[in-house]
């Protein structure tokens, strides 16, 4: 199915999204229902909707990303993943904040399509302004291992070992 990825704008049909019942599906359609928009005019975040391109005036939405500017303290872990060696105690990257597939079309890999599209979009931002890495917290093992599946690695950012925190290197 062809798509058009184009940024949250308050002409979107936002309430119409779902992804369903599972658990944490809830938080993912609040936040874009609730939140996105605000954050996004607040510059904390850029919320990226992939619409039908087939839709009519009002464009159905099938999945929706965020990505945040971020950084983290540069541990030996993360410093192995840059090209060269830096002295700075943190580095900056982006962090793929939410990721929300809408329910009629969970199933069809569209999360690793949207992921992929996360990665273009972050790539594209570390081009204009910067940046090494894209990161992001998978709220259980299971998402671990999916995010692991798409390139991303574990990186021991977190000396307290709470974290699930993935890591993709950037360029």
């Amino acid at each position: 199915m062809a798509f058009t990825l184009e940024r949250l704008h308050e002409s979107h049909d936002m309430r119409a999204f779902t992804c369903g019942r599972r658990p944490g599906a809830g938080e993912i359609d609040c936040y874009l229902h609730e939140h996105a928009l605000a954050e996004q005019n607040a510059g904390l975040a850029t919320v990226w909707l992939a619409v039908d391109d087939r839709a009519p005036a009002v464009p159905c939405i099938l999945g929706y990303f965020s990505l945040s500017p971020t950084s983290v303290r540069l541990m030996p872990a993360l410093q192995d993943l840059l090209p060269l060696r830096v002295s700075y105690a943190q580095v900056g990257g982006y962090l793929l904040g939410r990721l929300g597939v809408a329910v009629p079309y969970q199933g069809s890999d569209w999360g690793g399509t949207l992921v992929a599209a996360a990665i273009a979009k972050a790539n594209q931002l570390r081009d204009d302004g910067g940046g090494a890495f894209l990161a992001v917290d998978p709220k259980n093992d299971r998402l671990a291992q999916w995010y692991d599946g798409l390139g991303f690695g574990f990186v021991a950012l977190d000396p307290t070992g709470k974290t699930r925190r993935r890591v993709l290197k950037l360029g």
